[in-house]
């Protein structure tokens, strides 16, 4: 995965049109790589904004096990 990956979102508003799809190519490539567990509790916590608490009430997982998830997912896409 490139250095435009890591981008933040404020920081892809700025990228140019050809980074910006390299950028959005790297972070679908990424979410292909995850698992179906750990491809909801991102959907959920990103996008949806759902917080912890609440991404372990959809999924009936304790809390511990969702910041788990979310944070092991988090150093899988730093790590590529």
């Amino acid at each position: 995965m490139n250095e435009t990956a890591i981008l933040t979102q404020a920081d892809e508003a700025s990228l140019s049109p050809e980074d910006r799809e390299s950028w959005k190519a790297d972070i679908a490539e990424a979410i292909d790589l995850l698992d179906e567990q750990e491809r909801l509790v991102m959907a959920l916590h990103y996008h949806e904004e759902l917080t912890l608490p609440e991404i372990a009430q959809v999924l009936d997982l304790p809390i511990s096990k969702v910041k788990k998830i979310r944070d092991k997912t988090l150093q899988k896409f730093l790590s590529r």
